[in-house]
């Protein structure tokens, strides 16, 4: 199966390039690369270019590392989580093979505690 690479990338206009603009501000050109759009997968699509002013450019950068920042503390929230579940989940196991219980059991309680984080 090919693979389509989507990507973003950034031109500055000429100055000859914007004689008649209606924003002559807007001097900075954003492309996107192929596409494949989720309801078709067989489909490429590519985005048309847009203009947008420098100004505008750093707010959208500004504003797309603000919300990169949130996901990415919400992936450390969430490893953390996972990594603290995964040492509870080992101190049981081993507390119960140091205790002998019954392989059934010991079976038990992990499906347990694996319905109770899924």
């Amino acid at each position: 199966m090919d693979t389509v690479r989507s990507g973003v990338g950034l031109r500055l206009i000429a100055a000859d390039e914007l004689d008649g603009n209606s924003r002559p501000d807007a001097c900075v050109e954003v492309f996107f690369g192929p596409m494949r759009p989720a309801d078709d997968p067989d489909a490429i699509h590519i985005p048309p270019p847009f203009r947008i002013t420098p100004t505008e450019l750093v707010h959208l950068w500004a504003e797309a590392e603000c919300a990169l920042g949130e996901v990415r503390a919400e992936v450390m929230r969430a490893e953390i989580a996972w990594k603290k579940a995964l040492g509870e989940w080992y101190m049981e196991g081993r507390h119960a093979v140091e205790s002998r219980e019954p392989g059934s059991a010991l079976l038990a309680g992990v499906l347990e505690a694996l319905r109770k984080h899924s």
